[in-house]
């Protein structure tokens, strides 16, 4: 807090340090954001990154010991379509996925498994994160982020026009499960 001066001030002599400190925060803060850009626009320019762009056939399967509900249908998978296309700008963020890559739509039915991922008239909403030369999983996924249903999180690995890996689904009622995936590009038809 500034403290009132014994004497009239001269207007050279305005307080320094409060300008210095704003001045200061202000460049960081410039700064990292601008660190941040040009690792993004790397990973953005990797080929896994740009192989996602575009419309993706996914299959779930749930796992009968993931399931926390009885009305789940095991042993019939679901099937679905996800459409990706890069966030260059970064500004979509999710509680569930930090700094994802990727945003787009989705097209999955997760009643037999017992569960939906939305709410009917919500708009089906997917973000990913790609992590180029990543040991493990490289490819993270969120459908429905931030959603007050069952956000649908998967994780694996993208090899060339296909993705594998595990996903889960919780939410604080009851209901929900995990298993795994396989994804594999749709190609474009002339």
């Amino acid at each position: 807090m500034w403290s009132i001066p014994s004497r009239p001030m001269r207007r050279d002599s305005w307080p320094v340090r409060p300008v210095l400190v704003a001045a200061s925060v202000m460049a960081l803060l410039i700064g990292c954001a601008r660190d941040e850009a040009p690792e993004r626009s790397r990973v953005l320019d990797d080929a896994e990154a740009r192989r996602l762009v575009g419309t993706w056939v996914v299959l779930f399967w749930l796992d009968p010991a993931q399931t926390i509900t009885t009305y789940a249908r095991p042993a019939v998978p679901v099937t679905g379509t996800l459409v990706f296309a890069e966030d260059h700008f970064g500004r979509i963020a999710s509680a569930e996925l930090n700094g994802p890559t990727h945003d787009g739509v989705y097209d999955i039915d997760f009643r037999p498994f017992g569960f939906s991922s939305r709410d009917e008239r919500a708009v089906p909403t997917v973000v990913a994160r790609i992590d180029p030369g990543a040991k493990g999983d490289s490819l993270y996924v969120v459908l429905s982020p931030g959603k007050s249903r069952f956000a649908v999180r998967m994780a694996g690995t993208i090899a060339g026009d296909s993705a594998a890996g595990a996903w889960r689904a919780a939410a604080f009622s009851a209901g929900g499960g995990g298993g795994r995936f396989v994804m594999r590009r749709q190609r474009d038809t002339p």
